[in-house]
């Protein structure tokens, strides 16, 4: 029900404020973790998460910023970092209710080539769950698949749909 009372007009506003804000902080998070990985700091990707964070891909689970920062200052992640990447984050679909945030989108690494063009390194569909902190928005998990075809890549883009769980 719409309303002209100022007072109410003014609360509709500060909630839809609130909401473009939460949605800005969710696209930064995103965007860090791109930025974070390309440069090779394990220690500004890991500031990104939750304490218990949980990051899923393929076979593999890290868990916690310690091993997030850990999987970041790798050798296999440092020598990407030399040869020259990319970790391109598509724009998320996002759905924010109250502390908890959810998000789906495509990302891409690019790794630089000897003939100084970049090559598609993968390319994969994101799950992403947030959590409001007292120091504002953290990544708290994060399931990724990369786009071979398998049920589960199109599981995880189905959720910014709404499509699944």
């Amino acid at each position: 029900m719409e309303t002209n009372e100022p007072h109410d007009r003014l609360a509709a506003l500060e909630e839809r404020v609130r909401l473009l804000e939460d949605h800005v902080a969710v696209y930064r998070l995103i965007c860090s973790w791109g930025v974070g990985a390309d440069i090779g700091s394990g220690e500004a990707v890991a500031a990104l998460w939750t304490d218990d964070a949980v990051l899923e891909f393929e076979a593999t689970r890290v868990e916690g910023r310690s091993e997030i920062s850990a999987m970041i200052d790798s050798d296999h992640q440092q020598s990407l970092v030399r040869q020259g990447c990319a970790h391109v984050q598509g724009l998320p679909v996002v759905r924010v209710k109250g502390n908890h945030a959810l998000a789906t989108n495509y990302s891409q690494v690019f790794l630089h080539t000897d003939d100084d063009g970049f090559e598609t390194w993968r390319v994969t569909a994101n799950n992403w769950e947030f959590l409001r902190t007292a120091d504002g928005w953290r990544a708290a998990r994060r399931t990724s698949h990369v786009l071979d075809g398998s049920p589960q890549a199109r599981e995880l883009l189905g959720r910014a749909l709404g499509e699944s769980a």
